[in-house]
């Protein structure tokens, strides 16, 4: 009977912190496209490629 202290080693290996890394990559996709979106707007079409891809590159880091 248990004593109500939770056994870590019960829970299975690996399931959870692989869905909590599926997890992560899929808001950091979603947030890479939300981003490409705003620099694709009619606000943004001033910028060019090359600043583009820096501000993508700084998003990028800032989500690591």
């Amino acid at each position: 009977m248990s004593d109500g202290n939770f056994n870590r080693s019960l829970l299975p290996k690996g399931e959870l912190s692989a869905g909590i890394k599926v997890g992560k990559a899929q808001m950091r996709t979603k947030a890479e496209q939300a981003f490409n979106a705003i620099l694709a707007s009619e606000e943004l079409t001033n910028l060019s490629e090359e600043q583009k891809q820096t501000l993508l590159e700084r998003f990028r880091q800032y989500l690591h």
